[in-house]
């Protein structure tokens, strides 16, 4: 028989009913760098520093005429490049010593062809005025020869220099200079590019177009080494030319009006 609850009885304990079910959490924790899979693409290297010019670049090239070659392969190879090694060293004296390197056959090739020129000029005229100027001439042509090969490197400095310090001071007027690279820089440069562009303007009929294309060369390699536009890098080496040009055409006209004027 079931027990029947009296009025005295206690009551059964309620039950409570079960807390709602909570939402799932979601996992925050990630794993380390060092528990990471490994990623399919490589960290990037750091750029590496700009060597100096191969003829400045003793470690990279031991000999001296590895060194010129060198100087070479990198005209041929990004002529632009050099410009951009120039800055990583200091000093006029191994552009000066590469730009009178390789002005030697450029200075060859004129002196043989003026001597061959004047001594025809000059023989024939002895021929008319006698024998007995001939062995003063056979004397003064050698000592000018000789002075003409002791003044070449200072000529050669002069030209590095002025040159260079002109394209800097033309590319300041053209407003392309940054702070960075200097007119020691330009210097340097200029004496670098000039070496090559002298040495391929003896070169028969296609002189005049290397010259040409190479001060394009250089407006456009000291834009980048200064870090601002072409176009006036370009302006900058080509004013000079054309400041030129302007007074020899003035000089032209001016010249015969003088003389007019003096009759």
């Amino acid at each position: 028989m079931s027990k029947i609850t009296g009025p005295n009885d206690a009551l059964p304990p309620e039950v409570p009913d079960p807390p709602p079910a909570l939402p799932p959490v979601q996992s925050v924790w990630a794993p380390p760098p060092s528990m990471a899979a490994p990623s399919l693409i490589p960290p990037p290297l750091p750029d590496e520093p700009l060597r100096p010019v191969p003829f400045e670049d003793h470690d990279t090239y031991p000999t001296f005429w590895s060194r010129v070659g060198g100087m070479f392969q990198l005209v041929f190879r990004n002529p632009m490049e050099l410009f951009e090694r120039v800055p990583v060293t200091e000093g006029l004296s191994a552009p000066w010593r590469f730009l009178m390197l390789m002005s030697i056959p450029v200075f060859l090739f004129m002196a043989l062809f003026f001597f061959l020129i004047g001594m025809g000029a000059m023989f024939a005229a002895l021929e008319q005025a006698g024998k007995s100027d001939s062995k003063m001439l056979a004397t003064l042509v050698p000592v000018i020869f000789g002075a003409m090969l002791l003044l070449m490197p200072l000529f050669s400095f002069l030209g590095m220099v002025i040159g260079g310090a002109l394209n800097h001071f033309f590319l300041w007027m053209w407003g392309g200079l940054k702070p960075g690279a200097g007119t020691s820089q330009s210097i340097r440069a200029y004496g670098y590019a000039s070496a090559f562009i002298q040495l391929g303007g003896i070169i028969p009929y296609l002189g005049i177009l290397i010259q040409l294309a190479g001060l394009i060369a250089v407006g456009m390699g000291m834009a980048r080494m200064h870090k601002t536009d072409t176009w006036r890098g370009i302006c900058a080496v080509l004013t000079p030319l054309f400041l030129a040009c302007c007074c020899a055409v003035l000089l032209a006209f001016s010249i015969p009006a003088i003389i007019a004027a003096n009759r």
